[in-house]
């Protein structure tokens, strides 16, 4: 009962969602059917999914504080008036467009810049991808990415069901992208970001460092010339080139502060 309060409801919801859904899932449609749900390292990406729901309120907060620090000079009334005209599915629509967009540069530059890259390393250091892998991420990438997209939706005056809808699909879309389920997709694999999609960005694979950072539409990749889909083929191996990074969680979110991060 206070303003601070860390989300348990939110973890516990999420969590037996997740397990729910994404655990049969794996086991009737595995991708790799050798992969056990208590695999290796399940306990820290089990931690990783607690933290990052437990704290979700404290990075809104963080958010809506930016926001209202900004929106003086930031906001034009006209744009949020326009937007706010369109129904909410369209707003929503537009939510994901313009949230892809400002992921997509973001995410490329984690790859690219040295220092994000030692960040967002801790997130493609999992070896296995299943629906608890993409829980993975340090807390100065979570909070950089959800500030980074949920404060231009809201100076662009999108209404808070679309927003509150996006980031339902965002949660999703996350876990279904690196879930071990085998999606066929066809033509939706040029649609809609799918496992197999993500996965290869995930790949330990030279070919496929600097491509697939969409979301949720590989149009967007198509556009910066960043796609790359093989027809029909997974990636058989996942995680950093170099030295493996420390396994927990702790020792991971002090990894890019450490002297010594030869990965990519």
């Amino acid at each position: 009962q206070t303003p601070y309060s860390l989300g348990l409801d939110w973890f516990v919801l999420a969590l037996l969602f997740s397990a729910i859904v994404f655990v049969p899932l794996e086991k009737m449609y595995a991708k790799d059917p050798e992969l056990n749900i208590l695999r290796a390292h399940w306990r820290t990406d089990l931690a990783y999914f607690f933290v990052s729901h437990m704290l979700v309120q404290f990075i809104l907060i963080f958010i809506t504080a930016s926001s209202s620090f900004i929106a003086g000079w930031a906001v034009s009334s006209d744009v949020q008036g326009a937007i706010q005209s369109l129904p909410v599915w369209l707003q929503f629509v537009m939510a994901i467009i313009v949230a892809d967009l400002g992921q997509y540069w973001l995410h490329r530059l984690y790859h690219v810049v040295p220092w994000l890259w030692r960040i967002h390393a801790v997130h493609h250091s999992s070896t296995a991808m299943d629906w608890l892998a993409g829980s993975r991420v340090h807390f100065v990438e979570i909070l950089l990415t959800r500030t980074a997209v949920l404060v231009p939706l809201i100076l662009l005056g999108f209404d808070s069901q679309a927003v509150n809808a996006y980031v339902v699909l965002v949660g999703i879309q996350a876990v279904l992208a690196h879930s071990n389920v085998r999606i066929d997709g066809g033509w939706l694999n040029y649609i809609v970001v799918l496992p197999r999609y993500h996965h290869w960005h995930h790949a330990r694979h030279v070919d496929y460092i600097y491509k697939n950072y969409a979301i949720h539409t590989p149009l967007i990749d198509m556009l910066f010339g960043t796609f790359k889909l093989p027809l029909k083929e997974w990636p058989s191996r996942y995680g950093v080139f170099g030295k493996p990074l420390p396994d927990g969680i702790i020792d991971q979110h002090l990894y890019p502060f450490s002297k010594k991060t030869d990965t990519h």
